[in-house]
């Protein structure tokens, strides 16, 4: 939620924006707007990357009230398909993947299928998997200028969980990370259960498998998702596992508080910028050095992978970074 008291009106949030081109004075009296619910350019613009959060100096959660005015002045109209597809998530059949007592419970949401390769090998041994609608985290909404639906349905989601008498969820998903660690509790929904990060749970797994690792000895570039922002403390993970395989993250421009997003809720909004969005964020990837770049989230890879070659990069999900350096499968 917005902290309207907090709000100091520097116009931080929005002279930072990497989408938005606004100068100082101009960023202040607009933000003003916002807080009045009055007319301005801003909030159709937003294209909900959700990093004025992580920037406000003063922890005001501007993003809060930039996705309220959204949602107030329709915002969503824009984005029927996307909305139509998200509506649908709700109904994808829900299936329990049970596997070995005392193994990880892993929530896959329902982006699963985006990804479905990803979970064979050592990293997932025993692991029972939570698919389906049930499970629906309902973050990505935020992408469209909707936020209701996700309070809507929060306490449901967490009920679903809860019923299989998990002790601690394991999130592939970090939209969904974010509304168990996070948004529940802004909600004022109790989470009755422990929750995981992916890079936490892979930096055990590894941890665990360390015998088996063969340094990669490779430039492997990190592409943050949105929802991080909510959560930078995963940031620690992602280091611990480069430094666990053997990989070298080199210094760029757009990693942590100044990433980029991977322009994949920019297209219904504005092609050619998510064009240019993605080309510039592979190309300081590559100008740095990288010769791989890895996602967080399934959505950041579906929306890079395509363009990588351009920028002589591969892109992948970081799991499969993983079981490179345990010897599963081979890079690219």
């Amino acid at each position: 939620m917005f902290h309207e008291e907090k709000c100091t009106g520097c116009g931080v949030c929005l002279t930072w924006c990497p989408y938005i081109e606004i100068e100082e004075d101009e960023a202040r009296d607009e933000f003003q707007k916002v807080i009045a619910g009055e007319p301005t350019r801003v909030v159709s613009q937003c294209v909900s990357c959700m990093g004025c959060d992580e920037i406000c100096p003063e922890k005001a959660n501007p993003f809060s009230l930039l996705i309220q005015r959204q949602e107030e002045q329709n915002e969503a109209a824009r984005f029927e398909k996307a909305r139509n597809n998200m509506e649908l998530a709700y109904t994808v059949p829900t299936e329990i993947q049970t596997g070995s007592d005392g193994g990880p419970v892993i929530d896959l949401c329902t982006v699963y299928f985006m990804t479905h390769w990803l979970f064979d090998g050592a990293l997932f041994e025993g692991a029972t998997f939570l698919k389906g609608g049930d499970f629906f985290c309902g973050i990505g909404f935020y992408h469209i200028g909707l936020s209701s639906p996700v309070e809507k349905s929060a306490a449901a989601v967490v009920g679903h969980v809860a019923k299989t008498g998990v002790k601690e969820l394991i999130c592939y998903h970090d939209d969904c990370y974010t509304l168990f660690k996070v948004k529940a509790a802004q909600f004022g929904i109790t989470v009755p259960f422990e929750v995981v990060s992916w890079p936490e749970f892979l930096y055990r797994r590894l941890k665990q498998l360390q015998g088996r690792i063969r340094p990669l000895e490779k430039a492997v570039a990190y592409q943050r998702p949105c929802a991080s922002r909510y959560t930078p403390e995963k940031d620690f993970y992602i280091d611990e596992i480069f430094n666990l395989i053997g990989a070298d993250k080199p210094a760029r421009a757009y990693e942590k508080r100044q990433s980029l997003c991977c322009g994949g809720s920019l297209v219904p909004r504005d092609y050619e910028m998510s064009n240019r969005i993605k080309h510039q964020n592979l190309a300081d990837a590559s100008a740095a050095g990288a010769e791989v770049m890895v996602t967080l989230c399934p959505m950041c890879f579906a929306n890079l992978r395509k363009r990588a070659p351009e920028h002589n990069l591969t892109v992948m999900p970081i799991s499969d970074l993983c079981r490179v350096a345990l010897g599963e499968i081979e890079l690219g």
